[in-house]
């Protein structure tokens, strides 16, 4: 199993970080992409990134999802980009899991995926998108699945592992990560 998570100057560390780390624990691997053309990634806390793949280099359909993390800044980086949102379009018209958290909601919005849908964001970037906001920590639809905000990510982790591999191997990583024997 394999999932794409999309990276933009500004993306929120923790968001990204610690939802790959969930994942890795689970044995779903994580391929990382830059929207941009140069080789650094900065995010919003001003760590530098060099191992990202550029999205020309990405095979679209060996995956089985796609993660947005957020960001202000990184979210603004992805609205602003066609090509982002043409590959998010993709992969829900492909029926794939698309999962954003924190801001990256937007990005479906702009994608047309959230009419009619449940959500969760940031407060504040709710306004204005054609979903229902339900303010909820973790929103688990049949393929997406939103966070509410960076407090959120080990749960957004949880969520997506529980998605694709069942709600005993979600158990058993919450329990490896909160040291419950």
């Amino acid at each position: 199993m394999k999932l794409l998570m999309l990276f933009a100057d500004g993306f929120e560390d923790v968001e990204a970080v610690a939802t790959r780390d969930v994942l890795a624990r689970a044995g779903i691997e994580v391929v990382d992409a830059r929207i941009k053309e140069d080789e650094t990634v900065i995010s919003s806390h001003k760590m530098y990134f060099n191992h990202f793949k550029r999205l020309s280099e990405v095979n679209f359909p060996e995956f089985s999802g796609i993660i947005l993390p957020g960001g202000s800044r990184g979210v603004n980086n992805l609205l602003n980009s066609d090509e982002v949102i043409k590959i998010v379009k993709e992969f829900a018209d492909s029926n794939k899991l698309v999962c954003a958290i924190c801001a990256a909601p937007m990005v479906l919005d702009k994608a047309g995926l959230l009419k009619g849908k449940d959500f969760t964001c940031y407060p504040g970037c709710e306004v204005g998108l054609e979903g229902n906001y339900t303010g909820k920590e973790i929103v688990v639809l049949e393929k997406m699945i939103t966070a509410r905000s960076m407090l959120y990510s080990i749960p957004f982790g949880l969520a997506i592992v529980e998605k694709l591999l069942g709600k005993e191997i979600s158990n058993k990583i919450y329990q490896q990560i909160a040291g419950i024997r």
